[in-house]
C-alpha cells in the first residue's frame, strides 16, 4: 500500500510566527496548537486480485509537533472531539454502475492488536450511497486512524482472460461536519484502488522445492542477502512460494520446523517462516512478459542501513512464471539466474 507523504512547507510554517516576549528581536515558528489538525487519506493506492470480495481505505490525522520531544519527526495528536468526515467514490474505469461492484460499507478502528471498535460495539455512524459514491463516517476522539471497508462483488471481474485496460476507482474526502476551527481537511489528494489481474504477473507462485536444481538457485539467489536462508537445504524446507503484490514482492520459506504462538489468547503450533520483502520498484503489468525490479534495506550490525535490490524479467505461460534476476547487496553481486514458478 503506498503511503501519502504530508509535509508542511517552509513557507507555512513561517507564515505564522509569534514574538518571544523576553527577546523582541528573536522570532520563532509557532508550532503545535497554532496549527489546525488536519485529517487526510492515510494512503495514495491500493490493490486486489480480481476475485478479491473486499477493499479499504484509511482515514488519520497529519503529524504534529511532539509536546514531549522525543520524536523530532513529530507524531499525531488525537482530536479532542468527534468529528463527521464526509467521502466520495468515483471516478471509475473499467465498470458503468458503482452499485455493481459496492456491496455494503463498514467502518472501525483498532483498539488493540486483537480488538476493533466493531467488536466492541462502537458505532461510527458511517453512511454510504453506491449509486451515489457519496459518504460520511466519524472520526472519534482519541483515536489515530480509521479504516472503512468496502464488501465487493468478487465475481465482476473474476476472469480467465488478461486484461489490458483499467480497473480501478478512487475515493477523496470532501469536507467536514461539525468541526471547529482547529480541525480542517485535506481534500487535494487521492486514494487510488486497482483491480489487479492475476492473469498478469500478480499473485503467487510456487517453487517444486523437490527439484533439486531449481531449489539451489533460489538458496543461490536470495542467500544473498539472508544468512538463514543461505544455510537451507532441501530437507529443513516444506514450502517456497512468491507473490507479486499492489507494491511489493515477498517471498516466504515455510519451514518443517514448527514452534507454539500464541496469538490474542489462543496458541497454536505453526511452521517457522522466513519472509523476505521489497518494494516494486519496477514492474510489468497488463502484460505476460516484462521487466521486474525490488528492492529494500537491510539494517547492519552498526545500526546503518545497506540496500538490496534485484532486477531483470519475467514471462508467463500459462499457470508457470519464469523469472530472471540478477542481484546486488552491500557491494555483492549475484549474476543471472533464472527460476521457474507455477500458480
Amino acid at each position: 500500500m503506498k503511503k501519502l507523504k504530508y509535509i508542511l512547507s517552509l513557507a507555512l510554517l513561517l507564515a505564522f510566527t509569534a514574538c518571544d516576549k523576553r527577546n523582541d528581536n528573536v522570532v520563532t515558528p509557532n508550532v503545535g496548537d497554532a496549527f489546525p489538525q488536519i485529517i487526510k487519506l492515510a494512503d495514495e493506492g491500493d490493490g486486489e486480485l480480481e476475485d478479491e470480495d473486499k477493499f479499504s481505505f484509511k482515514i488519520d490525522l497529519a503529524d504534529r509537533v511532539d509536546p514531549s520531544g522525543e520524536s523530532l519527526e513529530g507524531k499525531i495528536i488525537p482530536l479532542k472531539k468527534t468529528v463527521k468526515v464526509n467521502f466520495e467514490v468515483g471516478d471509475i474505469k473499467g465498470f458503468s454502475k458503482l452499485s455493481d461492484y459496492i456491496k455494503d460499507a463498514k467502518a472501525f478502528y483498532e483498539i488493540d492488536d486483537c480488538t476493533t471498535s466493531e467488536d466492541a460495539n462502537i458505532s461510527l455512524n458511517l453512511v454510504f450511497d453506491a449509486n451515489t459514491g457519496k459518504g460520511s463516517v466519524d472520526f472519534p476522539a482519541g483515536v489515530e486512524e480509521i479504516e472503512v471497508e468496502f464488501e465487493t462483488n468478487d465475481a465482476l471481474f473474476d476472469d480467465d482472460v488478461l486484461n489490458t485496460t483499467d480497473r480501478s476507482l478512487e475515493v477523496k474526502l470532501t469536507g467536514l461536519a461539525n468541526a471547529e476551527s482547529d480541525v480542517t481537511v485535506n481534500t487535494a489528494n487521492t486514494f487510488k484502488y486497482e483491480v489487479l489481474d492475476d492473469e498478469g504477473i500478480h499473485g503467487e507462485y510456487e517453487l517444486d522445492v523437490n527439484n533439486a536444481a531449481e531449489f539451489n538457485k533460489f538458496i543461490a539467489l536470495f542467500g544473498l542477502i539472508n544468512e538463514d536462508v543461505k544455510g537451507l537445504k532441501a530437507s529443513d524446507v516444506d514450502e517456497i512460494t512468491i507473490e507479486f503484490a499492489y507494491d511489493e514482492f515477498k517471498a516466504v520459506i515455510k519451514l518443517k520446523e514448527t514452534e507454539m504462538v500464541t496469538e490474542c489468547g489462543e496458541t497454536e503450533e505453526k511452521n517457522k517462516e522466513i519472509e523476505i520483502e521489497g518494494g516494486l520498484e519496477e514492474l510489468g503489468l497488463k502484460t505476460l512478459s516484462g521487466d521486474v525490479e525490488f528492492a529494500d534495506d537491510i539494517e547492519q550490525e552498526d545500526g546503518t542501513e545497506a540496500e538490496f535490490k534485484y532486477s531483470g524479467s519475467f514471462e508467463i505461460s500459462g499457470k508457470e512464471l519464469v523469472l530472471t534476476l540478477t542481484g546486488e547487496y552491500n557491494d555483492d553481486e549475484i549474476e543471472e539466474i533464472t527460476l521457474t514458478f507455477s500458480k
